[in-house]
């Protein structure tokens, strides 16, 4: 499998500024052929670059705009049940297991506090969940992002 070179770099980020430009504008860009871009997209696509191509929607738009981090201790060896539990509870939008002092933590949307308590009530109904800590989100202040970590490797790419 071949590195990420400079080029895949500035596609990537022409893919994040300009998402609904299209592989003719990238090229045009990019200054490089159609097919090109189309090769390179299909390569980093296989090779697992871009985790998808759906929109990216904002749960606070749908009326879900109470955010929390939900933190969960569990019984030993239950930790593939619970996740799997975990899946059917729409309002988990992430769920990752973690080092410290909880074994997963979940990011959860919810339309506020009651709500918030009846999706606690839900994951503490599952099997293996012992215990929960709450931390609810005031506002945040750095969205999910890639494109800093993209401009960081193409000045490493460039060095």
């Amino acid at each position: 499998m071949r590195a990420i070179d400079d080029l895949d770099l500035r596609l990537l980020l022409l893919c994040i500024e300009q998402p609904r430009a299209g592989v003719r504008e990238y090229a045009r860009q990019l200054q490089v052929a159609r097919g090109t871009v189309h090769a390179r997209l299909e390569n980093l696509q296989r090779r697992g670059v871009f985790a998808g191509w759906q929109p990216v929607i904002d749960p606070a738009a749908l009326g879900y705009d109470s955010k929390a981090f939900i933190r969960l201790n569990l019984a030993q060896g239950v930790l593939d049940e619970v996740t799997e539990h975990l899946a059917g509870i729409p309002e988990v939008m992430e769920a990752d297991s973690t080092t410290g002092d909880s074994d997963i933590t979940c990011v959860v949307v919810t339309r506020g506090p009651q709500d918030l308590e009846e999706v606690i009530q839900r994951i503490l109904a599952i099997p293996g969940v012992h215990r929960t800590r709450t931390e609810t989100v005031l506002r945040q202040r750095i969205p999910a992002r890639t494109r800093p970590l993209l401009q960081m490797l193409r000045r490493k790419t460039a060095s």
